[in-house]
């Protein structure tokens, strides 16, 4: 335990830029000056284990020999990496002007990498999720509870700066975001549960600025799960955080619900994610791969989503996470038109679009692994009548969580000290159920939320 939280420590304070500086990739001295002399050549060696999960590469990639291995415009996906190192392929020659795009964090040519250079790479290349700390038979703590209210004041007050910088027309930073995303993905790896649980929770409100954070929460917590690294998880906090903000430069007409607009006012409404990206595209910090995320969030697996219409692999992997996390977090939210959805049965609901060819599968897959089948922070019903909240994740499978009853106990149904009959809804929260059977036939869709069930 002791050297995991070691681990988090290095990890928080790294607070790993998710903006890819310039600075922090030139280095200084000698080595910079060879480096600077080696990528001006064109062609760039890296090892794989230096490939960012998610980004796109605009030039072709070759091995060592200049064999061909992957085309222009290419995705670099999980799936590829891991075809590569199946085919034992080690070393990749790269345009050097991908460098930035494709590298993790401080990536430098192979020829030119110092051990303790690799070395300091590596460890911000590993996957968040090799270091959560084990919290399964502990109790929720109220001073992280204190210290996540801390960070969510923290990003409201940064949601005022940015609104006072858009009315002039000017965002210089978005520096305090990064602190943002850095508290919350250290507060996950310092306890995860909690931490989703308490954030991702169901609440009677939320406004865009709380939606916000919610799914930069969220999603981290989902890309911890696909395995994805430091830099990573917090580009995608990131992401998350900024997505909405072109809001701000949009009428009053457009703020309101979705299922309330004509049609004139929802085509309009569906170029926010394009106005969200010009408001940070002068951020000299801010990556070309996060504004292609910001702008896809609202795409669909299925090419069914907005605001280009782009399918499938081709949507960035940050919003493809993202995209799963936000339809969630709007079934569990009540509309105009309905109450919230339980997350028990919101979850079944995206399930059953999942098998539509709504969402990726493997995102699908990652969520639910992240909350199981009753989501951290819901209420079920105990065979003995009591009420208990979910509090801690199965160690395996999905359907064997620990609770706490209302009076303080603490319940792990993996050690068969109970059994749930029913998932219920929060009394402090306005919630449905969705029958079994609506499940099967609700036609639903993030961009038309108002449900039909046949």
């Amino acid at each position: 335990m002791e050297g995991c939280r070691d681990v988090t420590c290095m990890f928080v304070n790294a607070h790993f830029s998710p903006y890819g500086s310039n600075e922090s990739r030139r280095g200084s001295g000698l080595y910079s000056s060879l480096r600077v002399g080696q990528m001006s050549q064109g062609i760039v060696g890296i090892t794989l284990d230096e490939l960012c999960v998610g980004a796109v590469c605009k030039h072709p990639v070759e091995d060592r020999r200049g064999l061909l291995l992957l085309g222009a415009n290419a995705s670099i996906t999980a799936d590829v990496i891991r075809n590569l190192r199946e085919r034992e392929i080690a070393e990749l020659r790269i345009d050097a002007r991908d460098v930035e795009t494709i590298c993790v964090e401080d990536a430098a040519p192979v020829a030119l990498t110092r051990e303790s250079d690799r070395k300091k790479r590596i460890a911000k290349a590993t996957p968040v999720k090799d270091l959560l700390v084990d919290c399964h038979a502990e109790g929720l703590s109220e001073t992280r509870s204190l210290e996540l209210e801390t960070v969510k004041m923290l990003a409201k007050a940064h949601f005022e700066v940015l609104r006072e910088q858009l009315s002039d027309n000017v965002v210089l930073t978005t520096d305090g975001f990064v602190e943002v995303a850095n508290n919350y993905a250290r507060s996950m790896i310092e306890d995860h549960d909690q931490t989703i649980g308490e954030v991702g929770a169901a609440v009677a409100s939320c406004d865009v600025d709380d939606r916000s954070i919610r799914m930069a929460v969220l999603g981290m917590a989902v890309a911890t799960e696909m395995g994805l690294t430091g830099q990573q998880i917090l580009e995608l906090g990131l992401t998350a955080l900024l997505h909405d903000i072109g809001f701000n430069l949009m009428g009053p007409a457009l703020r309101k619900p979705v299922e309330l607009m004509n049609e004139e006012e929802l085509w309009e409404y569906r170029k926010h994610p394009i106005v969200s990206v010009s408001c940070v595209a002068e951020v000299p910090q801010i990556s070309e791969g996060i504004q292609i995320a910001m702008e896809q969030v609202h795409e669909q697996f299925d090419g069914s989503g907005y605001p280009r219409g782009v399918k499938s692999h081709r949507i960035h992997n940050y919003a493809r996470i993202l995209n799963v996390v936000d339809s969630y977090l709007q079934l569990i939210f009540p509309t105009n038109e309905r109450r919230g959805i339980i997350p028990h049965d919101a979850l079944g609901l995206l399930l059953h679009q999942a098998g539509r060819g709504l969402f990726d599968p493997r995102v699908i897959k990652a969520f639910l692994h992240m909350e199981s089948l009753y989501p951290l922070g819901s209420i079920v019903e105990l065979a003995s009548g009591e009420m208990a909240r979910v509090i801690r994740r199965p160690r395996t499978g999905f359907a064997d969580p620990v609770l706490q009853s209302t009076e303080g106990q603490r319940i792990d149904l993996g050690l068969g000290e109970a059994t749930v009959v029913r998932p219920v809804c929060d009394p402090e929260v306005d919630q449905i159920r969705l029958s079994p059977q609506v499940l099967e036939t609700v036609l639903w869709h993030p961009s038309h939320p108002k449900m039909k069930v046949g």
